[in-house]
């Protein structure tokens, strides 16, 4: 490659990863836009926070960075596939459907159901947690 084709095509790549670095966004406007999503989660379906904090804010964080490294908030409990078959993106339906009613909480554990007392439920004494979100 001639040096001025290794030239242009640096300038190039620069020009291109100063687009993308002006398009996304910085970490903290993820994590606020992130505390904002997560309450209109559990508004909508009628969940609450799991009752440990900590819980709540390292899955906040774990959300807002991969909104800001990937563009998505894919579930912090799982490697990112970039597979629309195996990525979870939150809120994902198998915390919904499956794992709030059958368990109290989504794997995450930050949307719980809202009987839920920081205990996995009994066996057979799953609720309809997702009743209220039709």
């Amino acid at each position: 490659m001639s040096l001025r084709a290794c030239a242009k095509l640096t300038t190039g790549t620069e020009i291109v990863l100063a687009q993308a670095e002006k398009h996304q966004k910085d970490l903290e406007t993820c994590l606020a836009e992130t505390r904002v999503f997560v309450q209109k989660v559990v508004d909508r379906f009628g969940f609450k926070f799991n009752p440990e904090a900590e819980i709540n804010e390292t899955i906040i964080q774990g959300l807002a960075h991969n909104q800001h490294k990937h563009g998505r908030r894919y579930c912090p409990c799982f490697v990112v596939q970039f597979d629309k078959a195996l990525d979870r993106i939150c809120p994902c339906k198998p915390g919904i459907q499956e794992e709030v009613p059958r368990d109290g909480h989504c794997h995450c554990g930050i949307f719980c159901a809202e009987d839920y007392k920081g205990e996995p439920y009994e066996k057979g004494e799953a609720r309809d947690a997702a009743a209220g979100s039709a």
